[in-house]
């Protein structure tokens, strides 16, 4: 027996700290409801449940702009049944202007309902919104995501090699007429009365060697057409021509690189002279080149924005559908999302905007466009419908995912309360046996001392 140390105390004393640590980091588990509190319980554990608390809370907010989308879709729909029916309306009116039992003052009154109908169509069209965002306003741009508006990207090899000496606005729609140019591949009006072609004007003559051209791209498109022509300069002699392609190769017969700019031109010219490579038309003037639309009418803004002259051939699409596309982020990683396009339904969009019943002629005509008119609106209500519909289906596909993911979760982080609960039992009971232990172990003291009397 010894005084100096107590070793049974020690033990005991060992052994109720560590229940008792056990015991506290029971009673937070179950206080707390989770089984990982910090890094230390389970450091793996905590890695992984926090990666999951990610992707759980991006699918959650997904999920809710998802149902924006959903609400975007019912607002268009919604205003192409308005829409709908008043081409109905017109349809109707135009069979109606049709008949020979009207006399010209009676189809001047159809004529204005007939206006009045075209008008409201373009007054929903400019005002139809979404938290402030115009849904079908024609062309307009949204956030960089349309089918025709955003502004076409100038930054390719091209636009690189030429700079300042290249129409580089990304849209063709310079002045051109037949006196400033020696040739072309389409005989220009020369009436001096005519409207002026669209263009872009490039300067071939600023490059110090042409063959630096090899392997640059760009693409065109006319007014009007959904028809991008894609413009390639090839490491070859001669010039193909196929369905939206041009294909320019920078070597002369003898295998040498064109060196001269006009002859390079006049080159270009002379091979494409007479086709007609999706409506794309060259001429030149010297080093300058030409790339214009064939038809000189008097485009509207809109159709002159459409004629683009740009780097990438993402931005085309018809002038039919052109409009609104809105990207709605459904995931909860970069890309995952889904995009909406909602069209253009502007008067204008909809080949409505001159409709004139005002003759027997001008209502057969306005059966045809009406008829047309309404294939376009129910096309874009289809394709809306379509789209709400697939965005219901990433709602539900989504909220699975979150029930699944919330699951797998809790199985990592949170506390078996029943399982715990045996643990702080036990816990409980041992620290208990411990402190009775401990008094005992103390009372080996007085053993000695009574070996003392």
């Amino acid at each position: 027996m010894v005084i100096r140390h107590n070793m049974l105390a020690v033990n005991a004393g060992r052994q109720v700290g560590i229940v008792s640590r056990s015991k506290a980091d029971s009673m937070e588990k179950l206080s707390s409801g989770y089984r990982i509190n910090r890094a230390a319980d389970d450091a793996a554990g905590l890695a992984i449940s926090e990666t999951m608390r990610r992707q759980i809370r991006g699918l959650k907010q997904g999920v809710k702009n998802t149902q924006e989308g959903v609400s975007v879709c019912q607002v268009a729909d919604g205003a192409l049944t308005e829409v709908s029916d008043m081409i109905q309306r017109i349809s109707e009116l135009s069979v109606k202007a049709a008949n020979g039992t009207n006399t010209d003052e009676d189809r001047a009154y159809i004529q204005q309902e007939v206006g009045q109908l075209i008008t409201e169509i373009d007054r929903i069209a400019e005002t139809t919104t979404f938290n402030e965002i115009r849904l079908f306003d024609g062309l307009e741009s949204f956030g960089g995501g349309t089918i025709n508006m955003s502004k076409p990207s100038t930054d390719g090899k091209f636009f690189q090699l030429f700079g300042a000496d290249i129409s580089k606005t990304g849209y063709m729609q310079e002045a051109l007429t037949y006196t400033m140019v020696d040739k072309s591949t389409s005989v220009l009006d020369t009436d001096p009365a005519a409207n002026p072609y669209v263009s872009v004007h490039i300067n071939m003559g600023v490059l110090n060697k042409l063959e630096d051209l090899v392997d640059s791209t760009f693409f065109v498109n006319c007014c009007t057409d959904c028809c991008p022509t894609t413009v390639m300069f090839t490491d070859a002699v001669g010039i193909t021509t196929g369905p939206g392609k041009i294909e320019i190769g920078m070597k002369k017969a003898d295998g040498t690189y064109f060196d001269n700019a006009t002859v390079f031109n006049e080159y270009i010219v002379n091979s494409l002279m007479g086709k007609d490579p999706d409506h794309v038309k060259f001429a030149y003037k010297g080093n300058m080149l030409y790339i214009y639309d064939i038809d000189n009418h008097s485009w509207d803004q809109d159709q002159k924005e459409a004629a683009y002259f740009c780097d990438s051939k993402e931005i085309f699409g018809s002038f039919e559908d052109a409009g609104k596309k809105i990207w709605i982020h459904t995931g909860c990683e970069p890309g995952e999302g889904i995009w909406l396009e909602i069209g253009n339904m502007s008067a204008q969009g909809l080949g409505i905007k001159h409709l004139n019943v005002s003759s027997v002629n001008g209502a057969g005509a306005a059966m045809e466009v009406s008829k047309e008119a309404l294939r376009k609106v129910m096309k874009t209500r289809s394709r809306i419908g379509a789209q709400q519909n697939r965005l219901e289906h990433t709602i539900a596909n989504e909220d699975n995912i979150v029930e699944n993911l919330s699951a797998a979760e809790s199985r990592i982080r949170d506390t078996d309360i029943a399982t715990e609960m045996v643990t702080f039992a036990n816990t409980n009971i041992l620290e208990q046996a411990g402190t009775s232990m401990l008094a005992q172990a103390n009372q080996q003291s007085d053993y000695i001392l009574q070996l003392l009397q």
